[in-house]
């Protein structure tokens, strides 16, 4: 059983790769990068924020996006202004050609979900839907949120999990 295990375990990550590459290569495109589009939907969904309201969201710190916020002010996708309260904070806000390659790269990403599931019967994709919630919950009994899963993996990663 632990080879059925392990081919199984191959699969899904050789298709979260994948789906991950056919992404990222196609908003590249659009001078969109990894973990931008997140920025996009937020300030979309959210109007203006400081950039440690953004970081906080994202759970990242506010240096992490910094490349990313710089870059994306360049590309015109998204506008600075200091905060009229403290001029030490930027507020941040989407501009409309940021509105327009969000819209834009939503559908793209929709397209592509649309091919990775060519030929699958809406009930197939229900069924493996529900498969894929079936092994999250197996993985977390204690119903660990995704966010907090990312936070946890971060301070991981930087040392800080003394406290975990």
């Amino acid at each position: 059983m632990s080879n059925l295990y392990k081919e199984a375990v191959k699969k899904m990550v050789r298709v979260t790769l994948l789906h991950r590459y056919a992404i990222s290569t196609s908003l590249s495109g659009m001078k969109l990068y990894r973990g931008q589009p997140e920025i996009l939907e937020y300030l979309r969904e959210h109007g203006d924020c400081s950039q440690r309201e953004l970081a906080d969201f994202l759970g990242i710190s506010p240096a992490s996006i910094a490349t990313s916020i710089k870059r994306m002010s360049k590309a015109g996708f998204i506008e600075r202004t200091e905060d009229e309260k403290d001029r030490r904070i930027n507020r941040l806000r989407l501009t409309e050609k940021g509105r327009e390659v969000f819209r834009a790269g939503k559908a793209e990403c929709d397209r592509i979900d649309s091919v990775m599931f060519g030929g699958f019967s809406e009930e197939e994709i229900n069924a493996f839907s529900d498969m894929l919630s079936r092994i999250a919950k197996n993985l977390s009994p204690s119903g660990i949120s995704e966010r907090e899963v990312i936070n946890i993996m971060k301070k991981r990663r930087n040392g800080d999990d003394e406290n975990d």
